[in-house]
């Protein structure tokens, strides 16, 4: 089976964005889990920048298959729960939006070192030999922390059609789909037979 994010590529704007939307899901059911093992998990960490090809066959054969299966779960959980903070931000719940958020960044930032990087300034490195099985996810509470400071949260939008969140850089109106391709398109054919009767 092939999942949106293999066919179409990463539309949030951001990894922790493109991370949260690892499911598949046509109406904000959240029900399909784009990322059901560590093998597709590591392919896609590959795919967004989160690891190199070979860190990425170095955590292919770290631990064993309960270990791995470990390690997704914890990362399937901070999915959900960055999923929740993050539209609890959208929808200005109060009590909602930092705490997930601010835990992951605070995680993944114990496990990093300030390091050098080539022709750009310092940043904030995880290694695999520090975090293990656990790279990509300390990899991805650094991210956050990218997020929280970068100064565009407030162009945080979601998908009309499903749970998909992205940043919305576009002039007026802005985006109302993940990716036209996909939910706009489906959104119009929807239309289209309503307004056919059909």
């Amino acid at each position: 089976m092939a999942y949106t994010w293999e066919t179409h590529g990463p539309f949030g704007g951001h990894v922790v964005l493109d991370f949260v939307n690892t499911v598949d899901d046509a109406l904000k059911t959240r029900e399909l889990n784009a990322i059901p093992d560590w093998p597709t998990f590591l392919d896609w960490s590959l795919r967004v920048g989160l690891a190199s090809g070979e860190e990425a066959a170095l955590l292919a054969g770290l631990g064993d298959a309960q270990a791995q299966a470990a390690e997704l779960a914890e990362l399937w959980a901070l999915r959900e729960a960055l999923y929740g903070d993050l539209t609890g931000l959208l929808e200005e719940v109060p009590g909602r939006g930092l705490s997930s958020l601010g835990a992951a960044a605070r995680w993944g930032l114990g496990l990093a070192v300030l390091a050098p990087a080539p022709s750009t300034a310092p940043g904030w490195q995880v290694g695999v030999d520090t975090a293990g099985l656990a790279t990509p996810r300390a990899r991805l509470g650094v991210a956050v922390e990218d997020l929280l400071w970068r100064g565009d949260l407030a162009r945080l939008r979601q998908c009309g059609r499903c749970t998909g969140l992205y940043l919305d850089h576009g002039r007026g109106a802005g985006r109302r789909w993940c990716r036209m391709e996909t939910c706009g398109n489906r959104a119009k054919a929807e239309r289209h037979r309503a307004r056919r009767g059909e």
